[in-house]
C-alpha cells in the first residue's frame, strides 16, 4: 500500500490527475451540452445535424495532415532544444497550409450532399469548412504542451475548451437551432487556444522557433511528413470503424429518425473513451522513451498498462452495463428508450476499443505505423461489408454487431504483431 501511495503521489506530481481531472470534466460538459441539444432539437433536424457532422469527421482526421502527432513522436524522442524547435516550426507552417485543401474538400462535399437532395445536411456541413484551421491550431498546441510535460497547462485549456462549448451550444442552440452547434466549435477551439498560447509565449516557445536557424533537412521532411500521413490514413482508417455504422445507415435506410437513436446510443459509449485517452495522452510520451532505451524497458511498461487499462475500462464497462437504462433515461428521455439494445452493444465495443487504441499506440511508439495502417485499412473494408449485410436484416443493431465484431478482430490482430515483434527483437 506504501508502493501504490508513493507511485500515486508520483504520478500526481506529473500530472496524470490534472489530465484525468480535466478529461472528465470535459465529458461531464459534452453530456450535459448532448442533454440539452437533444432535448431541445426535434429528432429530424438533430439527424440532419449529425449527417453533415459525420461527413466532417472522415475529413478532419487530416487536419494538419497528422503533424500534431508526429510532434508527439519525433519531439518526444530524446533530441536536441535545437531540433524540436526546427520540427515545430515545420509542422506549424506544413500543418496549416494543408487545412486549405481539407476545407477545400468539406466545401467539395458540401455541394455534393446538395446534389443528392440533403439540402439541410448540406448547409451544416458547408459552415463548418473554417473548422480545420481553429482545430489545428488546437491540436498543435496541446501536442507542443504533451511534448513538454506541460500537464498543468494541458488541462487547463481542456476546461477552457468545455467551458466554452458547454456556454456556447446552450445558448447558441437556443437563438439558431442546429446551425448554433456549429457556431459552438468554433468558439470552443478558439477560446481553448488562447491560455495555451500565453504560457507558451511566456515560456519563450514563440522566440525560440522564430529564431531557430537551424532547418531541417529534404529528407527530415520528408520522414516526418510521411510519418505523419501515415498516421492521419491510419486515424482515417480507424474513424471509418466509428463512422460507417452511421454512413451505412443513412444510405441505407435513409431515415434522419434512425441517425438520431443510433447517435444517442453510441453518445454514452463513445464518450467514456476519454478513459484510455487520458491514460495515453500521459504514457505515450514514455512509452517512446522506453522503447528507445530497449525492447525490454517498453514491453514491461505495456504489460503494466494492459493490467491498469482491463481493471479501469472493465469497471466502467460493468457500470454501463447495470444502469444502461436509467443512463439513457436520464441522458435522452423517454422517446430514446428502444436504444438500449444497441447502447450495449456498444459498451462491449468501448472496453474493447480501449484494448485496441492501447496496442494500437504502442504500434505506434515503436514507428510501425504502416501495420497501423494495414490493420485500420483491413478492419474498415471488414466493417463495410458487415454493415451492408447486417444492416439490411437487423437495422441498427446490426451496425452496433459489426463494429464490435471489427474491434475485436482488429485487436487481436494488433496483439499478434506486437508479440511477434518482442519475440524478434529478444532473438536479434
Amino acid at each position: 500500500m506504501n508502493k501504490l501511495a508513493e507511485k500515486l503521489k508520483e504520478l500526481a506530481g506529473e500530472g496524470l490527475f490534472h489530465i484525468f481531472g480535466s478529461s472528465v470534466i470535459a465529458q461531464v460538459g459534452s453530456l450535459i451540452s448532448s442533454i440539452v441539444v437533444i432535448r431541445r432539437l426535434p429528432k429530424a433536424d438533430y439527424g440532419y445535424y449529425v449527417s453533415a457532422q459525420n461527413i466532417y469527421s472522415y475529413l478532419s482526421v487530416f487536419i494538419g495532415i497528422g503533424l500534431a502527432s508526429a510532434i508527439m513522436q519525433y519531439c518526444s524522442e530524446q533530441v536536441s532544444d535545437l531540433r524540436k524547435n526546427s520540427i515545430y516550426k515545420f509542422s506549424l507552417s506544413a500543418g496549416s497550409i494543408s487545412n486549405i485543401a481539407v476545407a477545400a474538400a468539406i466545401l467539395a462535399l458540401s455541394f455534393l450532399k446538395g446534389m443528392t437532395g440533403d439540402g439541410n445536411a448540406a448547409f451544416y456541413l458547408a459552415l463548418m469548412s473554417g473548422l480545420p484551421f481553429a482545430v489545428y491550431l488546437y491540436n498543435y498546441f496541446q501536442a507542443v504542451l504533451r511534448v513538454r510535460l506541460n500537464n498543468r497547462a494541458f488541462s487547463y485549456s481542456n476546461i477552457a475548451y468545455t467551458a466554452a462549448s458547454l456556454s456556447g451550444n446552450i445558448i447558441f442552440t437556443y437563438l439558431f437551432g442546429a446551425v448554433g452547434l456549429i457556431a459552438a466549435l468554433y468558439l470552443a477551439n478558439i477560446v481553448a487556444v488562447v491560455p495555451c498560447a500565453i504560457l507558451l509565449k511566456k515560456e519563450g516557445f514563440f522566440s525560440g522557433i522564430a529564431a531557430e536557424s537551424s532547418v531541417l533537412a529534404r529528407a527530415e521532411k520528408r520522414e516526418i511528413s510521411g510519418y505523419a500521413l501515415t498516421c492521419a490514413v491510419t486515424n482515417f482508417a480507424s474513424t471509418i470503424l466509428v463512422l460507417l455504422d452511421v454512413t451505412c445507415l443513412d444510405m441505407v435506410l435513409a431515415d434522419s429518425a434512425v441517425l438520431a437513436d443510433y447517435k444517442v446510443a453510441s453518445t454514452i459509449p463513445a464518450a467514456c473513451n476519454f478513459i484510455p485517452g487520458c491514460l495515453i495522452t500521459f504514457f505515450y510520451p514514455k512509452l517512446v522513451v522506453a522503447f528507445s532505451v530497449n525492447v525490454n524497458d517498453g514491453k514491461r511498461l505495456v504489460d503494466r498498462l494492459v493490467r491498469t487499462y482491463l481493471l479501469v475500462n472493465g469497471s466502467v464497462f460493468v457500470l454501463l452495463c447495470v444502469f444502461s437504462r436509467l443512463i439513457i433515461f436520464i441522458f435522452a428521455g423517454e422517446k430514446y428508450l428502444n436504444v438500449i439494445p444497441i447502447f450495449l452493444i456498444l459498451s462491449v465495443n468501448y472496453l474493447v476499443y480501449s484494448m485496441r487504441s492501447l496496442l494500437g499506440n504502442v504500434i505506434a511508439a515503436i514507428k510501425k505505423v504502416k501495420i497501423n495502417l494495414f490493420l485500420s485499412v483491413v478492419s474498415g473494408v471488414a466493417n463495410i461489408i458487415l454493415n451492408l449485410c447486417l444492416i439490411t436484416r437487423f437495422g441498427s443493431v446490426g451496425a452496433a454487431a459489426a463494429t464490435v465484431t471489427v474491434t475485436v478482430t482488429e485487436a487481436a490482430m494488433s496483439a499478434v504483431y506486437i508479440s511477434t515483434y518482442y519475440k524478434s527483437k529478444r532473438e536479434k
